[in-house]
């Protein structure tokens, strides 16, 4: 079926909320777990644009991020580790989506949580996990982001 399962992560605590379901499927198919953060400045400074990416990461800011990237994903790997789990780790720079999109590879199932943005947000934002679902050339497992809305504070809405 699957041959491993790539769950994407942004640092957030919304974001970890596909871990749970992530290890989970790892455990009971067998297969290990990949944990992917994308250090994607352009959303973060000035917009998300391909002319904007290009911009930022001319810049170092880009390259400590990602090394920021690959620390947070060693922290959040080591105990999913300490319980058995075969984990690997990725981080790398790029726009969120196609950077989650370029990760994949066949046999792969790629979960991901959804921050439940709505209006203007989602508008200036875009929705990474939409897009990210809507493209994607293998299966997508996508976690609401707490029932209610809980972890972002707002109404759950996609």
């Amino acid at each position: 079926m699957f041959t491993r399962i790539v769950a994407a992560l942004d640092g957030s605590e919304t974001s970890e909320q596909v871990l749970e379901e992530a290890a989970e499927l790892a455990r009971r198919l067998g297969v290990p777990l990949h944990l992917l953060r994308v250090a994607d400045l352009t959303v973060l400074r000035v917009g998300m644009t391909e002319a904007a990416y290009a911009y930022a990461s001319l810049g170092s800011e880009l390259a400590e991020e990602r090394e920021k990237a690959a620390l947070y994903l060693e922290a959040v790997a080591r105990p999913l580790r300490a319980e058995g789990l075969t984990v690997t780790t990725e981080a790398k720079s790029s726009l969120a989506a196609s950077g989650i999109l370029a990760a994949t590879r066949p046999g792969d199932l790629l979960a991901i949580a959804s921050h439940g943005r709505s209006g203007p947000a989602r508008w200036l934002l875009g929705s990474v996990a939409e897009e990210v679902a809507r493209k994607s050339a293998v299966p997508v497992l996508l976690v609401r982001a707490g029932a209610g809305g809980e972890a972002s504070g707002e109404p759950e809405r996609d």
